[in-house]
Protein backbone atom coordinates (compact mmCIF):
# COMPACT_ATOMS: atom_id res chain seq x y z
CA UNK A 1 0.00 0.00 0.00
CA UNK A 2 2.61 2.48 1.02
CA UNK A 3 4.63 1.21 -2.61
CA UNK A 4 1.18 2.40 -4.24
CA UNK A 5 1.06 5.58 -2.97
CA UNK A 6 4.59 6.12 -3.32
CA UNK A 7 3.84 5.23 -7.38
CA UNK A 8 0.74 7.96 -6.98
CA UNK A 9 2.93 10.81 -5.89
CA UNK A 10 5.93 9.94 -8.42
CA UNK A 11 3.08 10.37 -11.46
CA UNK A 12 1.50 13.59 -9.55
CA UNK A 13 5.44 15.10 -9.55
CA UNK A 14 5.79 13.92 -13.19
CA UNK A 15 3.13 15.31 -14.65
CA UNK A 16 3.56 18.50 -12.81
CA UNK A 17 6.58 19.08 -14.20
CA UNK A 18 5.61 18.09 -17.82
CA UNK A 19 3.06 20.55 -17.37
CA UNK A 20 5.85 23.16 -16.50
CA UNK A 21 7.64 22.31 -19.28
CA UNK A 22 4.64 22.67 -22.14
CA UNK A 23 3.54 25.96 -20.49
CA UNK A 24 7.56 26.97 -20.63
CA UNK A 25 7.83 26.00 -24.13
CA UNK A 26 4.72 27.37 -25.23
CA UNK A 27 5.88 30.95 -22.82
CA UNK A 28 9.27 30.56 -25.43
CA UNK A 29 7.28 29.88 -28.85
CA UNK A 30 4.68 33.11 -27.89
CA UNK A 31 7.70 35.61 -27.12
CA UNK A 32 9.34 34.52 -30.27
CA UNK A 33 6.42 35.05 -32.07
CA UNK A 34 5.55 38.11 -30.26
CA UNK A 35 8.86 39.56 -30.84
CA UNK A 36 8.68 38.21 -34.74
CA UNK A 37 5.80 40.37 -35.04
CA UNK A 38 6.90 42.79 -33.40
CA UNK A 39 10.14 43.05 -35.44
CA UNK A 40 7.97 43.01 -38.61
CA UNK A 41 5.72 45.65 -37.67
CA UNK A 42 9.20 47.73 -36.31
CA UNK A 43 10.25 46.93 -40.18
CA UNK A 44 9.84 50.71 -41.72
CA UNK A 45 8.05 50.86 -45.02
CA UNK A 46 9.38 52.14 -48.50
CA UNK A 47 7.78 55.28 -48.20
CA UNK A 48 9.73 55.64 -44.90
CA UNK A 49 13.10 54.30 -45.94
CA UNK A 50 13.08 57.02 -49.08
CA UNK A 51 12.28 59.78 -47.56
CA UNK A 52 14.82 59.06 -44.72
CA UNK A 53 17.49 58.36 -47.52
CA UNK A 54 16.76 61.17 -49.59
CA UNK A 55 16.90 63.81 -46.79
CA UNK A 56 20.13 62.72 -46.16
CA UNK A 57 21.55 62.67 -49.52
CA UNK A 58 20.22 66.50 -50.11
CA UNK A 59 21.68 67.34 -46.45
CA UNK A 60 25.11 66.20 -47.96
CA UNK A 61 24.74 67.54 -51.00
CA UNK A 62 23.72 71.31 -49.44
CA UNK A 63 26.71 70.90 -46.60
CA UNK A 64 29.16 70.16 -49.76
CA UNK A 65 28.03 72.88 -52.26
CA UNK A 66 30.78 75.38 -50.27
CA UNK A 67 33.05 73.09 -51.67
CA UNK A 68 32.07 73.37 -55.50
CA UNK A 69 33.11 76.14 -56.78
CA UNK A 70 33.69 74.54 -60.34
CA UNK A 71 31.94 72.00 -62.60
CA UNK A 72 34.59 69.70 -61.80
CA UNK A 73 34.27 69.80 -58.19
CA UNK A 74 30.86 68.71 -58.76
CA UNK A 75 32.03 65.94 -61.05
CA UNK A 76 34.73 64.87 -58.09
CA UNK A 77 31.67 64.77 -55.62
CA UNK A 78 29.28 62.95 -57.51
CA UNK A 79 32.19 60.17 -58.51
CA UNK A 80 33.19 59.97 -54.68
CA UNK A 81 29.35 59.53 -53.68
CA UNK A 82 29.17 56.47 -56.77
CA UNK A 83 32.41 55.05 -55.68
CA UNK A 84 31.16 55.13 -51.91
CA UNK A 85 27.96 53.36 -52.77
CA UNK A 86 29.91 50.87 -54.90
CA UNK A 87 27.96 52.53 -58.20
CA UNK A 88 30.03 52.56 -61.47
CA UNK A 89 30.34 56.03 -62.59
CA UNK A 90 32.48 57.74 -65.36
CA UNK A 91 32.88 61.59 -66.74
CA UNK A 92 32.74 62.38 -70.78
CA UNK A 93 34.08 65.05 -72.70
CA UNK A 94 31.56 67.26 -71.44
CA UNK A 95 31.69 67.22 -68.29
CA UNK A 96 28.62 64.73 -67.69
CA UNK A 97 28.70 62.62 -64.92
CA UNK A 98 27.32 58.86 -65.42
CA UNK A 99 26.28 56.30 -63.01
CA UNK A 100 25.64 52.60 -64.61
CA UNK A 101 23.52 51.08 -62.09
CA UNK A 102 23.89 47.09 -63.21
CA UNK A 103 20.57 45.47 -63.41
CA UNK A 104 18.79 43.27 -60.78
CA UNK A 105 19.88 39.58 -61.10
CA UNK A 106 16.09 38.66 -60.97
CA UNK A 107 15.04 41.61 -63.61
CA UNK A 108 14.53 39.54 -66.35
CA UNK A 109 14.14 40.95 -69.61
CA UNK A 110 13.20 44.07 -68.27
CA UNK A 111 13.99 47.06 -70.75
CA UNK A 112 16.44 49.91 -70.09
CA UNK A 113 15.90 52.93 -68.13
CA UNK A 114 17.64 56.31 -67.29
CA UNK A 115 17.01 59.00 -65.21
CA UNK A 116 18.37 63.02 -66.14
CA UNK A 117 18.93 65.93 -64.18
CA UNK A 118 21.45 68.57 -64.27
CA UNK A 119 23.98 70.97 -62.41
CA UNK A 120 25.62 74.19 -62.69
CA UNK A 121 28.24 75.23 -60.21
CA UNK A 122 27.41 78.72 -60.49
CA UNK A 123 24.20 78.51 -59.92
CA UNK A 124 23.59 74.83 -57.69
CA UNK A 125 20.76 75.89 -55.54
CA UNK A 126 18.67 75.31 -58.97
CA UNK A 127 19.60 72.06 -58.84
CA UNK A 128 20.15 70.21 -55.70
CA UNK A 129 16.74 69.01 -55.63
CA UNK A 130 16.04 67.10 -58.74
CA UNK A 131 20.56 65.89 -57.74
CA UNK A 132 19.04 64.48 -54.73
CA UNK A 133 15.82 62.32 -56.03
CA UNK A 134 18.23 60.98 -58.55
CA UNK A 135 21.02 59.91 -56.22
CA UNK A 136 18.17 58.32 -54.46
CA UNK A 137 16.98 55.97 -57.02
CA UNK A 138 20.39 55.28 -58.14
CA UNK A 139 20.65 53.91 -54.55
CA UNK A 140 17.40 52.33 -53.60
CA UNK A 141 16.20 51.02 -56.83
CA UNK A 142 14.75 47.43 -56.44
CA UNK A 143 14.11 44.66 -59.13
CA UNK A 144 14.82 46.73 -62.10
CA UNK A 145 16.82 46.38 -65.29
CA UNK A 146 19.80 48.51 -66.91
CA UNK A 147 19.63 51.67 -65.22
CA UNK A 148 21.67 54.89 -66.21
CA UNK A 149 21.76 58.10 -64.04
CA UNK A 150 23.61 61.09 -65.93
CA UNK A 151 24.27 64.36 -64.67
CA UNK A 152 24.31 66.96 -67.18
CA UNK A 153 26.53 69.96 -66.89
CA UNK A 154 25.35 73.52 -67.60
CA UNK A 155 27.45 76.21 -67.74
CA UNK A 156 25.74 79.64 -66.63
CA UNK A 157 22.19 78.51 -67.61
CA UNK A 158 24.01 76.84 -71.40
CA UNK A 159 22.88 73.49 -71.50
CA UNK A 160 26.48 72.27 -72.56
CA UNK A 161 26.46 69.06 -70.94
CA UNK A 162 22.96 68.05 -73.37
CA UNK A 163 24.50 69.29 -76.23
CA UNK A 164 27.64 67.12 -75.60
CA UNK A 165 26.22 64.02 -74.39
CA UNK A 166 27.31 60.91 -76.56
CA UNK A 167 23.33 59.68 -76.82
CA UNK A 168 25.07 55.85 -78.03
CA UNK A 169 24.62 55.80 -74.04
CA UNK A 170 20.79 54.93 -75.04
CA UNK A 171 19.40 52.75 -76.08
CA UNK A 172 16.17 52.69 -78.63
CA UNK A 173 14.28 50.97 -75.60
CA UNK A 174 15.14 53.21 -72.89
CA UNK A 175 12.65 55.06 -71.00
CA UNK A 176 13.91 57.92 -70.09
CA UNK A 177 12.88 60.26 -67.35
CA UNK A 178 14.13 64.05 -67.29
CA UNK A 179 14.38 65.63 -63.98
CA UNK A 180 14.31 69.78 -63.59
CA UNK A 181 13.63 71.88 -60.84
CA UNK A 182 10.28 73.75 -60.94
CA UNK A 183 8.01 75.69 -60.45
CA UNK A 184 5.19 73.89 -60.03
CA UNK A 185 5.26 70.13 -60.03
CA UNK A 186 4.27 68.36 -63.04
CA UNK A 187 4.94 65.71 -65.62
CA UNK A 188 5.49 66.95 -69.39
CA UNK A 189 5.85 65.13 -72.91
CA UNK A 190 6.08 68.81 -73.99
CA UNK A 191 8.84 71.38 -72.95
CA UNK A 192 9.72 74.65 -74.04
CA UNK A 193 11.85 75.76 -77.21
CA UNK A 194 14.08 78.81 -76.84
CA UNK A 195 15.39 82.40 -78.72
CA UNK A 196 18.03 83.84 -77.21
CA UNK A 197 17.54 87.22 -78.71
CA UNK A 198 20.86 89.89 -78.73
CA UNK A 199 20.45 93.42 -79.30
CA UNK A 200 22.61 95.70 -80.15
CA UNK A 201 24.02 99.53 -81.43
CA UNK A 202 27.24 101.39 -81.29
CA UNK A 203 27.02 104.23 -79.25
CA UNK A 204 27.63 108.20 -79.70
CA UNK A 205 29.03 110.76 -76.66
CA UNK A 206 29.09 113.88 -76.07
CA UNK A 207 29.97 115.93 -72.94
CA UNK A 208 27.94 116.49 -70.51
CA UNK A 209 25.59 119.35 -70.32
CA UNK A 210 24.01 119.65 -67.02
CA UNK A 211 25.93 119.67 -63.32
CA UNK A 212 25.06 116.84 -61.22
CA UNK A 213 25.41 113.15 -61.02
CA UNK A 214 23.76 110.42 -59.20
CA UNK A 215 24.74 106.79 -59.79
CA UNK A 216 21.55 104.46 -59.18
CA UNK A 217 21.70 100.83 -57.83
CA UNK A 218 19.96 98.08 -57.28
CA UNK A 219 21.08 95.08 -56.09
CA UNK A 220 21.50 92.00 -54.12
CA UNK A 221 18.16 90.62 -55.78
CA UNK A 222 17.90 86.61 -56.57
CA UNK A 223 19.39 85.86 -59.72
CA UNK A 224 17.02 82.91 -60.98
CA UNK A 225 17.31 80.22 -63.54
CA UNK A 226 14.25 81.63 -66.14
CA UNK A 227 11.07 79.89 -64.91
CA UNK A 228 7.83 80.55 -63.65
CA UNK A 229 9.00 81.89 -60.38
CA UNK A 230 10.38 85.17 -62.83
CA UNK A 231 7.88 87.49 -61.54
CA UNK A 232 8.37 86.67 -57.58
CA UNK A 233 11.60 88.78 -58.25
CA UNK A 234 12.65 91.88 -59.59
CA UNK A 235 14.34 92.36 -62.37
CA UNK A 236 17.34 95.49 -61.63
CA UNK A 237 17.33 96.30 -65.56
CA UNK A 238 13.83 96.60 -65.91
CA UNK A 239 13.34 98.72 -63.17
CA UNK A 240 15.97 101.17 -63.64
CA UNK A 241 14.50 101.09 -67.38
CA UNK A 242 11.25 102.57 -66.19
CA UNK A 243 12.92 104.85 -63.96
CA UNK A 244 14.53 106.21 -67.02
CA UNK A 245 11.11 106.23 -68.76
CA UNK A 246 9.56 108.28 -65.73
CA UNK A 247 11.84 110.80 -66.20
CA UNK A 248 11.00 111.09 -69.69
CA UNK A 249 7.74 111.40 -69.39
CA UNK A 250 7.22 114.16 -66.53
CA UNK A 251 10.14 116.18 -67.82
CA UNK A 252 12.49 115.64 -65.95
CA UNK A 253 15.17 116.32 -68.16
CA UNK A 254 18.62 114.33 -68.05
CA UNK A 255 21.67 112.55 -69.63
CA UNK A 256 22.72 108.85 -69.51
CA UNK A 257 26.30 108.08 -68.65
CA UNK A 258 26.55 103.94 -68.38
CA UNK A 259 23.77 101.67 -67.73
CA UNK A 260 25.14 98.28 -67.00
CA UNK A 261 23.57 94.73 -65.19
CA UNK A 262 22.98 90.97 -65.37
CA UNK A 263 25.40 88.65 -66.68
CA UNK A 264 23.36 85.95 -68.65
CA UNK A 265 19.82 85.61 -70.78
CA UNK A 266 19.00 82.99 -69.01
CA UNK A 267 19.02 84.07 -65.35
CA UNK A 268 16.94 86.95 -63.83
CA UNK A 269 19.74 89.67 -63.05
CA UNK A 270 21.05 90.08 -59.50
CA UNK A 271 21.66 93.68 -60.19
CA UNK A 272 21.69 96.57 -62.34
CA UNK A 273 23.39 100.10 -62.25
CA UNK A 274 22.89 103.50 -64.14
CA UNK A 275 24.62 106.84 -63.31
CA UNK A 276 22.49 110.09 -64.60
CA UNK A 277 23.02 113.94 -64.77
CA UNK A 278 20.56 116.64 -64.14
CA UNK A 279 20.53 120.05 -63.52
CA UNK A 280 20.91 120.92 -60.14
CA UNK A 281 17.39 122.89 -60.18
CA UNK A 282 16.12 119.60 -60.70
CA UNK A 283 17.66 118.01 -57.55
CA UNK A 284 14.58 118.03 -55.14
CA UNK A 285 12.44 116.54 -57.84
CA UNK A 286 14.89 113.56 -59.21
CA UNK A 287 14.71 112.81 -55.43
CA UNK A 288 11.42 112.61 -55.00
CA UNK A 289 11.14 110.56 -57.86
CA UNK A 290 13.80 108.08 -56.76
CA UNK A 291 12.43 108.25 -53.09
CA UNK A 292 8.82 106.68 -54.59
CA UNK A 293 10.75 104.09 -56.59
CA UNK A 294 12.73 102.71 -53.64
CA UNK A 295 9.13 102.56 -51.53
CA UNK A 296 7.47 100.98 -54.25
CA UNK A 297 10.02 98.17 -54.92
CA UNK A 298 10.89 97.73 -51.24
CA UNK A 299 7.04 97.28 -50.26
CA UNK A 300 6.61 94.64 -52.76
CA UNK A 301 9.47 92.35 -52.34
CA UNK A 302 11.29 93.94 -49.05
CA UNK A 303 9.69 91.33 -47.00
CA UNK A 304 10.43 87.92 -49.17
CA UNK A 305 14.29 89.26 -50.03
CA UNK A 306 15.21 91.97 -46.99
CA UNK A 307 18.86 92.02 -48.48
CA UNK A 308 18.27 93.81 -51.78
CA UNK A 309 19.11 97.58 -51.83
CA UNK A 310 17.88 100.39 -54.11
CA UNK A 311 20.15 103.35 -53.43
CA UNK A 312 20.93 106.60 -55.36
CA UNK A 313 23.97 108.68 -54.92
CA UNK A 314 25.67 111.64 -55.77
CA UNK A 315 28.93 110.80 -57.85
CA UNK A 316 31.62 112.70 -59.71
CA UNK A 317 30.78 114.10 -62.97
CA UNK A 318 31.53 112.04 -65.99
CA UNK A 319 33.18 112.75 -68.82
CA UNK A 320 30.99 111.82 -71.33
CA UNK A 321 27.59 110.49 -71.50
CA UNK A 322 25.55 109.17 -74.03
CA UNK A 323 24.35 111.50 -77.33
CA UNK A 324 20.72 111.97 -76.78
CA UNK A 325 19.58 110.50 -79.83
CA UNK A 326 20.52 107.06 -78.52
CA UNK A 327 19.64 108.00 -74.75
CA UNK A 328 15.93 108.50 -76.06
CA UNK A 329 15.93 105.59 -78.13
CA UNK A 330 17.81 103.48 -75.03
CA UNK A 331 15.10 104.74 -73.10
CA UNK A 332 11.59 104.49 -75.43
CA UNK A 333 13.53 100.51 -75.85
CA UNK A 334 13.61 99.87 -71.90
CA UNK A 335 9.69 101.07 -71.54
CA UNK A 336 8.74 99.35 -74.65
CA UNK A 337 10.17 95.73 -74.30
CA UNK A 338 8.55 93.27 -72.34
CA UNK A 339 9.77 90.97 -69.16
CA UNK A 340 8.40 88.54 -67.26
CA UNK A 341 5.79 86.16 -67.72
CA UNK A 342 4.21 86.81 -71.36
CA UNK A 343 0.63 84.44 -71.45
CA UNK A 344 -0.95 81.97 -69.77
CA UNK A 345 -3.20 79.42 -70.88
CA UNK A 346 -7.01 79.74 -69.54
CA UNK A 347 -6.27 76.89 -66.87
CA UNK A 348 -3.82 79.42 -65.85
CA UNK A 349 -0.83 77.31 -67.03
CA UNK A 350 2.20 79.23 -68.05
CA UNK A 351 2.78 79.12 -71.63
CA UNK A 352 5.69 82.28 -72.59
CA UNK A 353 8.21 83.59 -70.71
CA UNK A 354 10.81 86.16 -71.07
CA UNK A 355 14.08 87.59 -68.99
CA UNK A 356 15.92 90.81 -69.93
CA UNK A 357 18.95 89.01 -69.05
CA UNK A 358 21.96 91.70 -69.68
CA UNK A 359 22.86 94.96 -69.98
CA UNK A 360 26.21 96.79 -70.83
CA UNK A 361 27.25 100.21 -72.70
CA UNK A 362 30.81 98.29 -72.68
CA UNK A 363 33.36 99.84 -75.62
CA UNK A 364 30.67 102.30 -77.15
CA UNK A 365 28.22 99.65 -77.30
CA UNK A 366 24.78 99.02 -76.35
CA UNK A 367 24.14 94.99 -76.03
CA UNK A 368 21.18 93.53 -74.31
CA UNK A 369 20.38 90.25 -74.19
CA UNK A 370 17.42 88.42 -74.19
CA UNK A 371 15.84 84.73 -73.34
CA UNK A 372 12.59 83.99 -74.62
CA UNK A 373 11.31 80.63 -73.95
CA UNK A 374 7.70 78.64 -75.15
CA UNK A 375 5.93 75.79 -75.19
CA UNK A 376 3.75 77.19 -78.24
CA UNK A 377 5.40 77.98 -81.65
CA UNK A 378 3.23 80.82 -82.35
CA UNK A 379 3.50 82.42 -79.12
CA UNK A 380 7.90 81.88 -79.58
CA UNK A 381 7.45 83.21 -83.25
CA UNK A 382 4.96 86.24 -81.32
CA UNK A 383 7.65 87.27 -78.91
CA UNK A 384 10.24 87.61 -81.63
CA UNK A 385 8.96 89.51 -84.04
CA UNK A 386 7.32 92.15 -81.57
CA UNK A 387 11.43 91.97 -79.94
CA UNK A 388 11.98 92.91 -83.84
CA UNK A 389 9.61 95.32 -84.33
CA UNK A 390 10.46 97.13 -81.31
CA UNK A 391 13.45 97.55 -81.88
CA UNK A 392 13.04 98.65 -85.39
CA UNK A 393 11.48 102.01 -84.03
CA UNK A 394 14.31 102.34 -81.72
CA UNK A 395 16.98 102.10 -84.56
CA UNK A 396 18.95 99.18 -82.86
CA UNK A 397 19.68 96.01 -84.30
CA UNK A 398 18.04 92.83 -83.38
CA UNK A 399 19.32 88.77 -84.21
CA UNK A 400 18.36 85.65 -82.93
CA UNK A 401 21.57 84.51 -81.53
CA UNK A 402 20.82 81.07 -80.17
CA UNK A 403 17.29 78.95 -81.42
CA UNK A 404 16.12 75.65 -79.78
CA UNK A 405 12.96 73.56 -80.93
CA UNK A 406 9.90 72.73 -78.72
CA UNK A 407 10.45 69.20 -77.56
CA UNK A 408 7.50 67.56 -78.20
CA UNK A 409 7.24 64.09 -77.00
CA UNK A 410 4.37 62.62 -78.31
CA UNK A 411 5.75 63.26 -81.92
CA UNK A 412 8.44 61.93 -84.23
CA UNK A 413 8.72 58.39 -82.53
CA UNK A 414 7.42 54.94 -82.48
CA UNK A 415 3.62 54.90 -81.90
CA UNK A 416 2.46 54.91 -78.67
CA UNK A 417 5.78 54.49 -76.47
CA UNK A 418 5.66 57.84 -74.82
CA UNK A 419 2.00 57.13 -73.58
CA UNK A 420 2.38 54.35 -72.46
CA UNK A 421 5.49 55.11 -70.68
CA UNK A 422 3.34 58.55 -69.36
CA UNK A 423 0.49 55.49 -68.10
CA UNK A 424 2.62 53.42 -66.72
CA UNK A 425 4.26 56.02 -64.42
CA UNK A 426 1.10 57.42 -63.64
CA UNK A 427 0.07 54.23 -62.11
CA UNK A 428 3.73 54.16 -60.37
CA UNK A 429 2.94 57.22 -58.83
CA UNK A 430 -0.35 56.46 -57.86
CA UNK A 431 0.64 53.07 -56.27
CA UNK A 432 3.14 54.99 -54.26
CA UNK A 433 1.25 58.09 -52.84
CA UNK A 434 -1.97 57.00 -52.54
CA UNK A 435 -3.23 59.58 -54.72
CA UNK A 436 -4.26 60.40 -58.33
CA UNK A 437 -2.75 64.34 -57.46
CA UNK A 438 0.35 63.92 -60.44
CA UNK A 439 -0.36 66.58 -62.96
CA UNK A 440 0.36 66.30 -66.66
CA UNK A 441 0.78 69.45 -68.09
CA UNK A 442 3.09 71.43 -70.55
CA UNK A 443 6.21 72.93 -69.80
CA UNK A 444 7.38 76.90 -71.04
CA UNK A 445 10.93 76.36 -70.36
CA UNK A 446 13.73 74.71 -72.25
CA UNK A 447 14.88 71.40 -70.82
CA UNK A 448 17.74 68.71 -71.81
CA UNK A 449 14.77 66.67 -73.60
CA UNK A 450 15.37 69.04 -76.42
CA UNK A 451 18.93 68.28 -77.36
CA UNK A 452 18.27 64.32 -76.35
CA UNK A 453 15.56 64.18 -79.27
CA UNK A 454 17.79 66.11 -81.68
CA UNK A 455 20.24 63.22 -81.03
CA UNK A 456 18.06 60.16 -81.34
CA UNK A 457 14.14 60.51 -82.35
CA UNK A 458 13.20 57.40 -81.29
CA UNK A 459 14.01 58.02 -78.00
CA UNK A 460 11.04 57.97 -75.09
CA UNK A 461 10.94 61.10 -72.95
CA UNK A 462 9.19 62.28 -70.05
CA UNK A 463 10.00 65.56 -67.98
CA UNK A 464 9.65 65.58 -64.80
CA UNK A 465 9.07 68.65 -62.72
CA UNK A 466 10.67 68.26 -59.12
CA UNK A 467 9.18 70.62 -56.20
CA UNK A 468 10.10 71.24 -52.53
CA UNK A 469 6.96 69.60 -51.81
CA UNK A 470 7.09 66.54 -54.34
CA UNK A 471 10.68 65.35 -54.06
CA UNK A 472 9.89 62.48 -51.93
CA UNK A 473 7.21 61.75 -53.87
CA UNK A 474 9.01 61.04 -57.52
CA UNK A 475 11.64 59.83 -55.53
CA UNK A 476 9.05 57.25 -54.88
CA UNK A 477 7.10 56.99 -57.85
CA UNK A 478 10.66 56.11 -59.53
CA UNK A 479 11.73 53.66 -57.70
CA UNK A 480 8.46 52.00 -57.63
CA UNK A 481 8.17 52.39 -61.67
CA UNK A 482 11.36 50.29 -61.99
CA UNK A 483 10.60 47.54 -59.46
CA UNK A 484 9.28 45.27 -62.83
CA UNK A 485 11.37 42.69 -61.98
CA UNK A 486 10.17 39.52 -59.92
CA UNK A 487 10.61 39.62 -56.56
CA UNK A 488 13.56 37.85 -54.75
CA UNK A 489 12.67 34.58 -52.93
Amino acid sequence: MRKLVKMIKQHKKHMLIGTAVIAVIAICIGGALFLLHEEEAAEPSLEEVLEEKLTAYETDLRDSLGSMDTNTDVAGYLLSWAKNKEIPATTDDAGNVIFTVRASENAGDVPPAALVCSFDADHMENHVEEMAVALCVAKNAINHGKLSVVFLAEENGQKTGAQGFDIGHFTDDTSIFCLGNSVGSRVSTVTGGYRQIQITHKLEYQKPTYNKAYKITLKNCPSLLVDGKIDTVPNPVKVLGNVLANFKSTSLLFELGTFYGGRSADFTPSKASMTVVINDSDTEKFQRKMENSIEKIYEKYHDDYPEIEYTYEEVDLPSHVLDSGDTDNLVSLMYTIFDGIYQRNDEGVITAITNIGRISCKDNLLKIQVSAMSSDQTLLDEICESYETICGLCDVKFRIKKDYPIFYGLTGRPTGTTEALLDSFEEAFMEFTGDNSMKVEDTSVLTPCTFLRQKNANLTILYCGVTEKTKHKFAGSLVTWLDQGDEEE
